[in-house]
């Protein structure tokens, strides 16, 4: 019987990390995984998502062809998955292929045969696509995001039934492409955990580009067969529950998510669990964080989770993103803020690139005079928000950003111009 310091169950960012991490600590591995290393990230989330809303840019002459980013797609992701293995031989961290089950405190079996045994278990076991009772996955014409990136051709016209991140990427992307699309959203406006004018602005675009957009639809109340293909894009759920046999003493939350306390452990004091499949925000570099903060507190010092500055990125046309604290939420909250609002109209760079649409919002905290949120709707948001995260991170004033000296001309000086305002 293997015996190991730790035990990972999963694959994807949050176990990848994990196991690493640590390697790094002196610690002995075995890393589990049932389908693909990489998990949900690099083969059907992060990754290949974004070789497709960036594939229409690469086609500016003719019609873009479906075969040739599906083949874009697989080279990306094998080279990317080659890297990990390679991570994964130099670590000396074994690595396991079956379907893992944990049996006992400190044993889990795999395939029903093999027992390895471990100090600590961590579960990192990922998320699937969620689908509606009314309306469950056929996976030929009722599309799960994993489905759409397979698909062998373009459809004619498509629904998208959910205007969060993963609805309104697949959307801004497909139309770009040739599809004819049409996106729905239960909520009174796409992606709300977004700044609220944020989400305006990007359902202005959205439409602007051809997409018919409808906020306040619920889909079981339309008929919906005159759309060729439908993709569900509403969210996701824990992969767990299946893993852990009942009598090790795990517990779930009702989401089927498991639960755990801020240190990421469970119930069990040798089982701690991150990622997709416990109650945070599921995203990939959330993930990473959790897999290597629950081998901290594993085998170091217990130190809290900590969600405050998380930046969320939505690869759309044009980019969104947002950390911190939002208009909204700070209202919620009874602070009292100062809201700076900066167009990218104003910005040099952005005329040179020709994409002066979107805007940047700063809320400060007028008690403190710090930065605790930003929202971006425009060029290279995405990227941007990376530097607007560490201002959040470590609480830096107003007074401390107006200090900051950026390159002229950059798509970044919206930041330092905002804070002159």
């Amino acid at each position: 019987m293997a015996r190991y310091d730790l035990i990972v169950i999963g694959a994807g960012w949050a176990g990848y990390n994990a196991a690493l991490h640590a390697r790094k600590l002196g610690k002995s591995v075995c890393l589990i995984e049932k389908d693909q290393l990489g998990g949900t990230c690099l083969n059907r989330g992060c990754i290949p998502t974004k070789v497709l809303t960036h594939f229409p840019d690469k086609t500016p002459c003719g019609k873009p062809s479906i075969a040739d980013f599906q083949k874009e797609r697989i080279q990306i992701i094998e080279k990317l998955k080659k890297g990990m293995e390679f991570g994964l031989s130099a670590q000396k961290i074994d690595f396991v292929k079956g379907s893992a089950r944990i049996v006992s405190k400190n044993s889990v079996e795999v395939e029903g045969e093999r027992v390895f045994e471990a100090a600590y278990i961590l579960l990192a076991s990922g998320s699937m696509p969620r689908d509606l009772p009314f309306l469950p996955f056929d996976h030929a014409r009722v599309l799960s995001s994993d489905d759409i990136l397979t698909l062998e051709s373009l459809p004619e016209n498509i629904l998208i039934i959910g205007g969060g991140v993963i609805g309104c990427e697949f959307a801004s992307a497909l139309v770009r492409l040739g599809v004819k699309v049409s996106l729905v959203e239960i909520f009174d406006r796409l992606i709300y955990m977004f700044d609220r004018d944020v989400s305006k602005k990007l359902e202005i675009a959205l439409k602007k580009s051809g997409i018919a957009v409808t906020t306040g639809f619920d889909a079981k109340n339309h008929d919906l067969g005159e759309y060729e293909r439908i993709l569900i894009s509403v969210g996701r759920v824990p992969c767990a529950r299946s893993l852990v046999d009942a009598s090790v003493g795990v517990e779930f939350e009702k989401s089927g998510a498991i639960k755990v306390d801020q240190f990421l452990a469970t119930s069990v004091e040798t089982i701690y669990a991150a990622g997709d499949c416990i109650n945070s925000p599921q995203l990939a570099h959330v993930a990473g964080y959790e897999g290597r903060l629950a081998v901290e507190n594993m085998f170091g010092k217990k130190t809290a989770a900590d969600y405050s500055a998380v930046p969320s990125s939505v690869f759309t046309n044009p980019e969104l993103a947002q950390v911190g604290t939002n208009e909204d939420q700070a209202k919620q909250q009874g602070k009292n803020i100062k809201v700076i609002k900066k167009p990218f109209s104003s910005v040099g760079m952005a005329h040179i690139l020709n994409q002066t649409d979107g805007f940047l919002k700063l809320i400060i905290d007028r008690e403190n005079d710090a930065l605790i949120g930003a929202s971006i709707i425009g060029p290279y948001a995405t990227e941007l928000i990376n530097t607007f995260t560490i201002a959040v991170q470590q609480k830096l004033s107003l007074k401390d950003l107006k200090n900051l000296i950026f390159a002229h001309p950059s798509i970044s000086e919206a930041f330092t111009e905002a804070v002159q305002s």
